[in-house]
């Protein structure tokens, strides 16, 4: 297959299009014959209700103007107008009752030599109201097509009195069904131009929301990593995907004013008069500061959480190694040579070991500005910006912090734990479900805090570890396995603590502590 067309459908663009092209095909295909079939049981009763109406119109004529049957002539002359072949109305007899509640034939629109008034028809006297059956018409004793079949009795001028006769009326529908069949192929006909256009119109429509603005983003994201520090993403949307853009551009609008930064510091080091110590430590010195608090302000929380890992995961080994080389050293029969190669490993370990402790400093946490939080004013603000999520999601939620709840904490710290455990809970509630939030006095002046959801729950094997950076239960592309060790961390450094308890099947609740004002 061609690598474009394998790299197309490997596309979002493709999956959206495909997937809204079947889902609106389906419809448009369920919709027109839903059209069609509704259209031939609409003709079926439209004929039923003509053959009704003839029927009647003959009733009437009969009880009013010859009700015992006496010019037949007239009768004939009105049936004719009524039935016939040309007409819609295939045919109309006229019964009267004669001894015994047995019929005749009193005039018929078709062929009256081919009429039998059987003894079956005498049932058809006492009806009140016309009766209709769909039959199969013959014509010269040959099928003549499918047609209704109306009963229809004559009623007494005189109340109280039986009826005098009987109507029998036949309704091809032949026509109709040519009617109905000529829809249908109009309908099948149109149809593959309509789908057509629908698939056109659909791929132009995400083309021009999705795209076109995805290849822009990746397009200027690939200029950024040539290097070209001035390409950005030309997207000019209010929706998501603009949000996405302008915040691609104001990163890269902050790398390329460090990267200046950076092109200065060097610039005025390269200046310094190397020959003067103090002027070199000095200028190292306001270097450092300026890397440090330049590194303070573009560090995101991400960052910190892999550098621990790595300090934590690289630590151990090392620490492991020196304890080897110091049993080395410990041996007296040990050769010169070796005691020398040692010390020089012992002295690179120490360098990786003072790099890792560089790092380690580098992710400390700003100094909290705690202030005074009252909880359930906080929860209710924050309540503001989950509700959309919340009903996206279809998930409840259920405050329960009594009034007087006021913790000391850093506000926006505060509200990176809550807004953290609020998206875990809502991941782990793909059906929806209910969240509770309660809080209950401890002592020693502590608040704790119970965030449960009614989600999938965490296995019993991962609970243990849920705390350690990079690791998550979510699927590739829902999370970053950060958002637990940042809460930790933002509950730790208030002095609380936190841990889970969870039920798979049941759901999760985090409990921790912080402490009150």
């Amino acid at each position: 297959m061609n690598p474009r067309v394998l790299a197309w459908f490997r596309s979002l663009h493709a999956k959206l299009f495909l997937l809204t092209a079947a889902v609106t095909s389906f419809l448009t295909v369920a919709v027109a014959f839903s059209i069609t079939k509704n259209s031939r049981k609409e003709l079926e009763d439209y004929s039923r209700r003509l053959l009704v109406e003839a029927s009647e119109t003959v009733q009437t004529e009969v009880v009013e103007r010859d009700p015992k049957f006496d010019n037949p002539r007239k009768l004939e002359e009105m049936l004719e107008s009524i039935a016939g072949k040309g007409r819609s109305v295939f045919q109309v007899d006229v019964f009267k009752r004669g001894e015994g509640n047995s019929l005749e034939l009193v005039k018929s629109s078709g062929e009256e030599s081919n009429i039998n008034a059987g003894k079956d028809l005498s049932s058809y006297l006492d009806l009140k109201e016309a009766q209709t059956q769909l039959v199969e018409l013959e014509e010269d004793g040959k099928p003549a097509g499918r047609g209704w079949k109306a009963y229809l009795a004559i009623p007494n001028p005189k109340q109280g009195r039986p009826s005098i006769g009987l109507i029998r009326a036949y309704i091809d529908l032949e026509r109709w069904d040519a009617v109905w069949d000529a829809n249908r192929n109009r309908t099948l006909n149109m149809l593959p131009g309509v789908l057509a256009g629908e698939f056109i119109l659909l791929w132009l429509i995400l083309r021009w929301l999705i795209s076109d603005p995805l290849d822009a983003m990746v397009d200027a994201m690939g200029r950024l990593e040539r290097g070209e520090a001035g390409a950005r993403a030309e997207v000019q949307r209010r929706d998501e995907l603009g949000v996405i853009a302008a915040r691609f551009n104001a990163m890269a609008q902050r790398l390329q004013r460090a990267s200046k930064e950076r092109e200065q510091l060097i610039q005025e080091i390269q200046s310094l008069n190397t020959g003067l110590q103090d002027r070199v430590d000095e200028a190292l010195q306001e270097l450092q500061d300026k890397n440090e608090e330049l590194a303070q302000q573009e560090r995101l929380a991400i960052a910190g959480q892999l550098t621990a890992a790595f300090a934590h995961e690289v630590g151990t080994p090392l620490n492991l190694v020196t304890g080897h080389l110091q049993l080395l050293q410990g041996q007296e029969d040990l050769p010169e040579r070796a005691q020398e190669r040692i010390g020089i490993i012992q002295a690179q370990i120490q360098r990786v070991g003072d790099i890792v402790r560089r790092l380690l400093d580098m992710t400390r946490r700003p100094q909290q500005a705690e202030v005074e939080i009252s909880m359930p004013a906080f929860i209710q603000e924050l309540q503001q910006l989950w509700n959309p999520t919340l009903a996206k999601h279809h998930a409840r939620i259920e405050v329960e912090v009594p009034s007087d709840c006021v913790t000391k904490a850093d506000r926006k710290q505060m509200e990176q734990l809550f807004l953290n455990l609020m998206n875990n809970a809502l991941d782990a509630m793909p059906e929806g479900g209910l969240i509770r939030i309660q809080a209950e006095r401890e002592p020693k002046g502590r608040w704790r805090f119970r965030f449960e959801d009614t989600g999938t729950g965490i296995p019993p094997e991962v609970l243990p570890h849920i705390f350690r950076p990079m690791l998550t239960t979510k699927p590739e592309g829902k999370g970053t396995g950060l958002g637990l060790p940042i809460c930790r961390d933002v509950v730790r450094g208030h002095g609380g603590e936190i841990r889970a308890e969870s039920k798979v099947g049941v759901g999760t609740v985090m409990v921790f502590t912080l402490p009150a004002a």
